[in-house]
């Protein structure tokens, strides 16, 4: 799964997001209830754009956007 922190996601102007009733869990095993799917990223690497959707999760992370 692709991550994105709710901050970053505030930062693009909080765009509309898609439902997600799955539960997230942690490396410790904690469980974190997201805010929802953001479809649709296009995301860039070494010049090929592919689109992406991205889980967004509450609070900051230590990375703007984990990708899976």
């Amino acid at each position: 799964m692709s991550i994105l922190s709710s901050t970053t996601w505030k930062a693009l102007g909080s765009p509309s997001l898609l439902p997600e009733m799955r539960n997230l869990t942690g490396f410790d095993k904690g469980t974190n209830r997201p805010l929802g799917i953001l479809p649709n990223v296009p995301i860039t690497l070494r010049r090929k754009t592919v689109q992406m959707n991205m889980m967004v999760v509450q609070g900051p992370l230590d990375y703007n956007l984990l990708l899976g």
